[in-house]
C-alpha cells in the first residue's frame, strides 16, 4: 500500500495537482486482492482503485493509517474526501535502455 500510494502522490502532484498525502490505509482495509499487512502488488492495488474504487484515491487526513501494529480494521468505503483520481497504471521496461 506505502508504494502504492506514494506513486500516485508522486503523479499526482507531477501533472499539476497539489501534493497531497493519501490514505494507504484504504488500500490496507478495502482491498481484498492483496494482503492488507501482508503486503501485495502494486498492480493489484492500482487495478483495485480504479475497478473497485471508480479510481478515487482518499486523503490521509480522512482515512488515516490505523493498522501500524499489524492490526487490519474492516474496509469503510464511504465518509472520505477524495485526493486524488486515477484511470490506470502503465508498467514501464526493467531495461534502462528502453526507459531513457
Amino acid at each position: 500500500s506505502f508504494s502504492a500510494i506514494g506513486n500516485i502522490e508522486g503523479q499526482w502532484a507531477a501533472a499539476g495537482n497539489p501534493l497531497t498525502s493519501l490514505s494507504e490505509q484504504m488500500l490496507v482495509s478495502c482491498d481484498a486482492k492483496d494482503g492488507g499487512c501482508g503486503g501485495g502488488l502494486m498492480d493489484n492495488a492500482f487495478e483495485w482503485i480504479v475497478k473497485e474504487n471508480s479510481g478515487k484515491v482518499y486523503t490521509e487526513e480522512s482515512y488515516p493509517y490505523v493498522s501500524e501494529y499489524g492490526s487490519v480494521p474492516f474496509c469503510i468505503p464511504y465518509g472520505h474526501d477524495v485526493g486524488a483520481v486515477i484511470t490506470g497504471h502503465v508498467d514501464i521496461p526493467h531495461d534502462e535502455a528502453a526507459i531513457a
